[in-house]
């Protein structure tokens, strides 16, 4: 159906009716005009139709339009007025902003944690926020911009990532190039979106920061037995706010049945079992909210540490935590037992009686001997050491290494091969007795490096010490009572 062409003329005043002049009310030709224009399909042709029935005077309203064309027309509006007043094109003023529309998911910002005076030996390190997205700046410029921020050469290459909903535990991501800033971006758009939308940021780590609080001179009145590993923890504990309440903790907490070499090891000890008063271990992270509890609190009580704090972080160390054990390399040595001692012990009761009287006439002279033993009783034992058929080299440092390596590529453990060796540190059982704070001082490794390495090494030695306890309870270490057939072993005279 083609639209109606309808033609508009300028209607003089004599030709309307003599009524058309009373309010309200409209003349035959005015109400057949709007009725033709309201037929129209065209909602643009009907708003042009509409604004010449208006200027040439037959319709007293104005157009109907939408709000897509009063935009159009302001914008045009707008622009002619701007050239009108300019006085060359350089001078023409910039039409007011359109509201920009909301951002997609995609293109929305990403919040970037950023640690700062991590090389800074004398300085705590602080982290600042900022917000990027795919579109500010090209990944490469972005790195850029996070190694100035950490003031860092622009080729260190000693950074990663992990987003902020990941473990403390896991290893960060490697962040060397374009590539992986992009590969940033995509974990956290992935957290992002889904029914259950997460605030997620990305934390940029440095894998090999400063060593904090180095310093030489020794605090004046500290106690003669504090390792020099506790004085360093307590050089911390004073750039903290709370401290103080670290001091106190550490005093408190610091358990002598578990302690290693010059590392200190702390525990909570339940008092209300008696009779068992079991240890529990405790973590850095650990004292350190018992003693952000007391600087909130301000308890005189609370300072005893005899019972857990009533916080979230104690609630779920209630759950969880489980009591500390003694570890392979606490156990006390105890005396080395002769290998193999086969002792055959004859008993008959005819022996027993001769022995037992005392009356009667000497052995040699009686009518007849004692009767044959009717059973021999053996009585094997046997050391606790493996035979020479059990026993197997210990494993070495190097094949450690390669076994932690192939689960962790990414901390490259080989590179510390020759550091371990220097420290005499060749075998695995050796690697275990040490701390993590050993390895972060005396062997330059990073703090994620150090406790992976540490709980690896750990979890081998104790896989180690399982298989040998295996090896030995198949027929090692038995007290075995062997009766005899008589018709294989009788015994029937005694010299």
């Amino acid at each position: 159906m083609s639209p109606k062409s309808i033609t508009l003329s300028p209607v003089p005043a004599q030709a309307c009716n003599p009524n058309c002049s009373q309010v309200g009310q409209k003349s035959p030709l005015s109400q057949n005009i709007s009725n033709s224009i309201d037929s129209m399909l065209s909602a643009r042709q009907r708003s042009w139709v509409q604004t010449a029935a208006y200027l040439l005077g037959v319709r007293q309203k104005l157009p109907d339009v939408d709000g897509e064309e009063i935009n159009r027309t302001r914008t045009v509006q707008s622009s002619y007025e701007a050239l009108a007043g300019a006085q060359d094109i350089g001078a023409v003023q910039e039409l007011p902003a359109l509201a920009e529309p909301e951002l997609e998911p995609e293109r929305k910002k990403v919040e970037f944690r950023i640690p700062l005076n991590s090389m800074e030996t004398d300085k705590c390190t602080t982290y600042v926020g900022r917000l990027y997205s795919e579109s500010d700046l090209s990944a490469q410029d972005l790195l850029d911009s996070t190694r100035a921020t950490m003031d860092v050469p622009k080729t260190y290459e000693n950074l990663g990532w992990r987003l902020s909903t990941a473990h403390r535990t896991d290893p960060p991501h490697r962040l060397l190039n374009s590539q992986d800033i992009s590969n940033a971006f995509r974990a956290a758009r992935e957290q992002m979106s889904g029914r259950k939308k997460k605030n997620v940021a990305i934390e940029i780590v440095n894998t090999k920061p400063m060593v904090k609080g180095k310093s030489t001179e020794r605090r004046e009145g500290a106690m003669s037995w504090c390792s020099a590993g506790d004085q360093k923890m307590e050089s911390k504990a004073l750039l903290l706010p709370y401290g103080q309440e670290l001091q106190i903790v550490q005093s408190k907490l610091r358990c002598s049945e578990h302690r290693l070499g010059e590392d200190a090891a702390f525990c909570w000890v339940d008092t209300s079992q008696p009779g068992m008063n079991p240890h529990y271990p405790l973590c850095t992270r650990d004292l350190q909210e018992w003693a952000k509890f007391l600087h909130e609190t301000r308890d005189p009580e609370d300072a005893t540490c005899l019972t857990l704090p009533s916080t979230p972080h104690f609630d779920e160390f209630r759950k969880t935590r489980k009591e500390r054990t003694v570890s392979p390399l606490q156990r006390v040595p105890t005396e080395l037992v002769s290998p193999v001692i086969h002792n055959h012990v004859h008993i008959s009761p005819a022996i027993n009686d001769m022995l037992a009287s005392s009356n009667g006439p000497p052995f040699g002279q009686q009518g007849q001997g004692p009767k044959p033993l009717k059973r021999t009783y053996a009585l094997y034992m046997e050391s606790d050491e493996e035979s020479d058929d059990d026993w197997q080299p210990p494993q070495g440092i190097d094949n450690v290494l390669a076994i932690i390596d192939a689960r962790y590529p990414a901390m490259e453990f080989p590179q510390y091969v020759d550091k371990l060796k220097d420290r005499g540190i060749l075998y695995l059982v050796t690697a275990a007795s040490f701390s993590i704070q050993f390895y972060e001082e005396k062997i330059r490794m990073p703090e994620g490096a150090a406790y992976m390495f540490h709980a690896s090494v750990h979890k081998v030695h104790i896989k180690e010490e399982r298989a040998k306890m295996r090896r030995n309870a198949k027929g090692k270490r038995k007290a075995r009572v062997q009766p005899d057939d008589e018709d294989k072993e009788n015994i029937h005279t005694l010299e």
